[in-house]
């Protein structure tokens, strides 16, 4: 079965085992290799380099946070996003220095009822991965 599109909550990285195969880097949570991962979280900090629009943010779900680091080819609007805003990321499980990060894929504002459905919905989720 394929996790990817799973909304998951963020302690899964914490708790999952690193690694990677010729496929990426991924973490291993019972067992199940995760290469990409979808989160939901606020924005703790952003940093953006005002030349390239590349940069990262961390993302905080209130038990656990990690670093998503974008490219300024793949979001152009960027800039939008602030510190505080409750987002829904979809991206590559990678690592930096013994690190497990996130190379972001897809950003979206959600509310605060979408951020509670999500919420809810990921830690259903993880019931399912045996």
């Amino acid at each position: 079965m394929d996790y990817t599109y799973f909304m998951l909550p963020l302690n899964v990285i914490k708790e999952g085992e690193k690694g990677s195969d010729s496929s990426g880097s991924f973490i291993t949570f019972k067992s199940v290799k995760i290469y990409r991962m979808h989160l939901i979280g606020s924005i703790a900090a952003i940093e953006i380099n005002q030349e390239t629009k590349g940069g990262y943010l961390i993302l905080d779900d209130t038990f656990s946070s990690i670093l998503v680091h974008f490219q300024s080819s793949m979001f152009r609007d960027i800039d939008k996003f602030k510190k505080g805003d409750l987002v829904e990321v979809l991206g590559d499980i990678d690592t930096y220095n013994d690190t497990v990060t996130l190379s972001l894929g897809n950003i979206k504002l959600i509310d605060l009822s979408r951020y509670s459905f999500n919420k809810i919905e990921s830690i259903k989720n993880m019931q399912l991965i045996k």
